[in-house]
């Protein structure tokens, strides 16, 4: 008997506490289920679980091994599906958990390279969930693109792997011809409206940072959901918005695009940005071609 196939059965029984309905999640007869855990408890010696007409309990082994047992039929279940659709030539498809500024900058640059070196791989980038974190531990995502700081008051740090991929300067923007232009003097420029990207803020607590750190304190007249809305204001206006400083400077290379120019006053706010991905589990090529993209792109921009 395939020694997986006991681990499978013990896992299902485990999970679902019933030898019929692992049977039916599994496709196997129930007698089937109930002989493999009975070969796995005689290979290990021990007795995984205790049998009544009403119910099936783990017993404390059983509890201190399903950890293991559930990362090898994992394992086992990834390696499969990496081989078949590698045979296809294809990396399937990947859902990545992204914060506002992350999107708009790290992730969108390396798929612009994805779409040259792996055409086949299908993205969903998901941004705006109240705990990327959690969706990455339960499965909603398989990779999240996030600010360092807040990772590391996540309570699910302990279960993630973190690639460190770069550090992002916010910047104040106007428009070319803006009466405040040259200025270090924040009263002067603060004296314009300044337009903020709300959602960068919701994640990640920044304008609480900024705030702090001038004297008398700043705040936004205008929150908007999107950075381009920030920006075309600026452009069009004396309003002053916040921008990734990166962002800003691929923008100004391109012709069609709104004039801006980054103020003399430093904010003093970097998000260090990370990838993080499951600890326990090896990441998929698909992952894997996603992470070597953004940091191709980081590397060239």
């Amino acid at each position: 008997m395939n020694d997986l196939r006991l681990m499978e059965s013990f896992v299902a029984v485990y999970k679902y506490r019933s030898f019929r309905t692992a049977a039916e999640s599994l496709g196997v007869s129930q007698s089937s289920v109930t002989k493999r855990v009975q070969m796995l408890e005689e290979q290990l010696g021990l007795r995984l679980f205790n049998r009544t007409t009403r119910a099936v309990e783990p017993t404390d082994l059983a509890r201190q091994l399903i950890p293991s047992a559930e990362d090898t039929t994992q394992t086992h279940a990834t390696f499969q599906k990496e081989a078949r659709l590698l045979a296809e030539g294809e990396l399937g498809a990947i859902r990545v958990g992204a914060i506002a500024l992350a999107a708009e900058t790290t992730v969108v640059r390396g798929l612009a390279l994805l779409t040259e070196s792996h055409p086949n791989l299908s993205i969903e980038v998901i941004v705006g969930s109240s705990d990327t974190f959690h969706d990455l531990v339960t499965g909603g995502v398989d990779v999240v693109v996030a600010d360092e700081a807040n990772f590391e008051s996540s309570p699910h740090a302990h279960a993630l792997r973190k690639q460190h991929l770069h550090r992002e300067q916010l910047v104040y923007v106007h428009r070319p011809e803006h009466p405040a232009a040259t200025t270090h003097d924040p009263d002067m420029l603060f004296g314009y409206p300044l337009a903020i990207p709300s959602r960068y803020f919701t994640e990640n607590r920044l304008f609480e940072t900024l705030a702090t750190r001038t004297d008398p304190p700043i705040h936004p007249r205008y929150k908007l959901n999107s950075l381009s809305a920030c920006l075309n204001l600026a452009a069009s206006s004396n309003a002053v918005a916040l921008a990734p400083r990166s962002l800003i400077q691929r923008t100004r290379q391109t012709p069609q695009s709104a004039p801006l120019c980054i103020a003399e006053l430093d904010t003093g706010i970097e998000v260090s940005i990370v990838m993080l991905t499951l600890a326990r589990h090896t990441p998929t090529p698909g992952i894997r071609a996603f992470a070597a993209a953004m940091i191709r792109a980081l590397r060239v921009s």
